[in-house]
């Protein structure tokens, strides 16, 4: 097809429906578009663009809240709302509550109106509403609503969980005898102000997440302020009052060796950095240590202390046997170079080590498995046979049937079915490739939406020099596809931090209960938030220009179907059952040992291994382990 620029208006919107649309036998055709069980015939391509979701429109957040209004009212609205703010970037958000604020608070008027006898609002005084109701709650404290702004703000609450003094009382004599060591060290920094830094070292199962909490909440209980965070979204959900140590921090995205972190020190929050006493960082093992050190140097300029972090005790966790830092284009040296082992900081860390599987302890007929996991991650023998009493699979269609054996039988399979399930494989390509298979498998209607992508104009405000055509074949790391296909019942994963504080990370799983053109609703099946219920809308993603050489947008829900995952996506899960893709090997540290030790019992795990294998008793593989970096 000719090129068409971006200038010549209807030509080029006819040639992006020619490029997007299947089956269209006229120009009629292409320009109708369907959205549920209605059809509508638009009267230009640029609106036929719109409709179909391929082109940005500015009234793109307006219809999906009011889709959201009618599937669901108030709770679930306000997240949505909370997430169109932080994510959407909206033009004018006032005119978004001016129309839908009543549906977004419509629970909250019935709890206010039994809770100080408010009569019904009319229609009339409904914008008066809202104020009425705070003119209320102030009168409660003793305070006018003309004062309000005058009032001191609220500090903020991170680290302050309530603590229950028997639970927690209970949970100390839970320790074991390195725990109990461990506990009495960190304690003992952060009562007499040492500020000391320490690593927790500790395989899976050894109790790490456990000692953290209880760790935090006896600092807590004392009256000090913790800040918990871990690397990754999956691992802040594991920890009381968890969040990534990114939106904690504010740290840059592209992290580099002089970064910093733009937090005033005349800002509240820096005020609540200033009386920080604690910090809990998990996964740090695949934490560039980059980030670590703009935290270091951040805390020593808000708290003006010249000691590492300010004089904060820190407690970092993590498994040197675990996959590291993700380098883009990166060999062996700069991958290491890029872990905190190789940080100035690793100097004046102490080094604590758990032993102790507390998990084994359980199940003793494990022993022999773990023994075997700590030989894959620590032997640096490039190639290893896995035991016989893992199962094997030939093909992916066996391998997706063993895992999830209830997928398209009649009826959804149950949130705990896919919660204790997944496939492992090394590289994102294979995982796609999985993922359609396993959603052709289910039964229901797929939907399909597209993307919006564009070039980001350079600084001399040149336009494009690539087709949009070329920019939907592109699948940059950490982005959703152009094409995404999901139906109802499918597991999904989010790929961006949506809402921490409501258990919408990086790597949170979901099931999808509903699709409409412009909000997707879906369950929580991961975390404390399990079974809740929300909305997701399309946000705009930037893929790193070092990751593509060139600079685009993607405007798309933030999701992808999550039957399969990679390897380095699962580190800090567990799950039942797992399947593992090895027909591509394994081609970076600690991957094969993550794979494997998501599930603590090898009869459990099912292996597709290349076919020249499958007859092999003893199975072969490649492994990679990188002995420096080990502790």
């Amino acid at each position: 097809m000719y090129f068409v620029s971006p200038n010549a208006g209807e030509l080029y919107y006819l040639r992006m429906l020619l490029t997007n649309v299947r089956g269209a036998h006229s120009f009629d055709g292409l320009r109708t578009v369907t959205n549920g069980e209605a059809c509508t015939v638009h009267d230009t391509f640029k609106e036929a663009c719109i409709a179909l979701g391929i082109l940005a429109n500015d009234g793109e957040l307006e219809k999906c809240l009011q889709e959201a209004v009618v599937m669901q009212t108030g709770n679930q609205l306000r997240k949505l709302f909370c997430i169109i703010l932080s994510e959407c970037n909206p033009t004018k958000p006032e005119l978004l509550w001016e129309k839908y604020g009543m549906n977004i608070c419509d629970d909250l008027q019935h709890r206010l109106r039994s809770m100080f006898n408010i009569p019904n609002p009319t229609d009339e005084h409904a914008m008066d509403y809202g104020l009425y109701i705070l003119d209320q709650l102030l009168r409660q404290s003793g305070k006018k609503l003309e004062n309000y702004k005058s009032m001191p703000r609220p500090r903020h609450d991170w680290g302050q969980i309530v603590v229950r003094e028997s639970v927690l009382n209970t949970d100390i004599e839970r320790l074991n005898v390195e725990q109990r060591t461990t506990y009495n060290s960190i304690v003992d920094s952060v009562n007499n102000r040492d500020g000391r830094m320490f690593f927790l070292n500790g395989s899976a199962g050894t109790g790490k997440t456990f000692l953290y909490n209880t760790i935090a909440r006896s600092c807590r209980r004392d009256g000090n302020i913790v800040l918990t965070v871990a690397s990754s979204g999956i691992a802040s959900l594991l920890l009381d009052g968890g969040r990534t140590a990114h939106s904690t921090f504010k740290i840059p995205f592209n992290v580099q060796e002089d970064s910093n972190i733009g937090i005033s020190k005349d800002s509240e929050y820096a005020q609540l950095l200033k009386e920080v006493r604690f910090v809990i960082w998990d996964e740090v093992s695949m934490q560039h240590r980059f980030c670590m050190e703009a935290v270091d140097r951040l805390l020593r300029d808000i708290r003006s202390d010249d000691r590492h972090f300010g004089g904060v005790t820190v407690v970092l966790g993590g498994d040197f046997r675990q996959t590291l830092p993700v380098v883009s284009n990166a060999g062996r040296e700069q991958t290491v170079g890029a872990s905190i082992r190789s940080s100035f900081l690793w100097d004046y860390i102490n080094v604590l080590t758990l032993n102790q599987n507390m998990r084994l302890e359980q199940q003793p007929e494990n022993l022999g498995f773990a023994n075997f996991l700590l030989e894959i991650g620590t032997n640096p023998k490039e190639v290893v046979n896995l035991p016989s009493t893992m199962n094997k699979c030939q093909n992916m269609h066996e391998m997706i049937s063993s895992v999830y054996p209830l997928l398209g039988k009649d009826g959804p399979m149950s949130t705990e079915h896919l919660t204790e399930r997944i496939i492992l494989s090394p590289r994102n390509e294979d995982v796609h490739k999985i993922n359609l298979e396993a959603l052709g498998n289910l039964q229901g209607e797929a939907y399909t939406y597209l993307a919006v992508d564009k070039m980001i104009r350079d600084d001399h405000g040149r336009d494009s020099r690539f087709t949009t055509e070329f920019l939907n074949n592109l699948n940059p790391p950490g982005s959703p596809p152009f094409k995404l296909d999901i139906k109802v019942g499918c597991p999904v994963m989010l790929l961006r931090n949506l809402a921490p504080k409501e258990g919408l990370c990086n790597g949170t799983r979901l099931v999808v209960t509903r699709c409409r053109r412009y909000v997707i609703e879906a369950k929580i099946i991961t975390g404390e938030k399990a079974g809740e219920i929300i909305f997701i809308p399309r946000i705009t993603f930037q893929p790193s220009p070092s990751e593509l050489d060139i600079q685009m947008e993607r405007r798309q829900f933030p999701i992808h179907v999550a039957y399969a995952m990679t390897i380095n996506k699962s580190q800090g899960q567990s799950v039942k059952y797992v399947d593992i893709d090895l027909c591509t090997p394994v081609f970076s540290h600690g991957q094969l040992y993550v794979a494997l030790s998501r599930c603590t019992a090898a009869r459990r795990i099912t292996l597709l291994m290349p076919n020249e294998s499958n007859e092999c008793f003893n199975l072969e593989t490649k492994n990679v382990v990188y002995p420096e970096i080990l502790l």
